[in-house]
């Protein structure tokens, strides 16, 4: 993922501050109104922003908050259980 963003000469930053600013990037209308509705229920967060390339990253932040990964989407399939589990699941 880095490498890709580093190859664009996309600073990581720029996507987390878009990401933290409500800006989700490329997602549908359904998924942009889900986040919308998840800063005030405190469900997960997902952003999708591409680069000039068409690489997709991937940004989710966790229900608590408390993270926030950032992946291309082939590496979203390799998640252990465990930490999939932790990113999705809401209490």
């Amino acid at each position: 993922m880095l490498q890709a963003l580093n190859a664009e000469h996309v600073p990581l930053t720029y996507l987390l501050i878009r990401h933290m600013r409500g800006d989700w990037g490329r997602l549908s209308d359904e998924d942009w109104q889900r986040n919308e509705r998840a800063l005030a229920a405190g469900n997960y967060l997902l952003s999708s922003y591409i680069l000039s390339t068409g690489q997709k990253i991937w940004m989710h932040t966790t229900c608590e908050r408390s993270a926030t990964f950032v992946m291309l989407p082939s590496e979203s399939l390799r998640l252990e259980p465990s930490l999939s589990e932790a990113l999705l699941a809401c209490q």
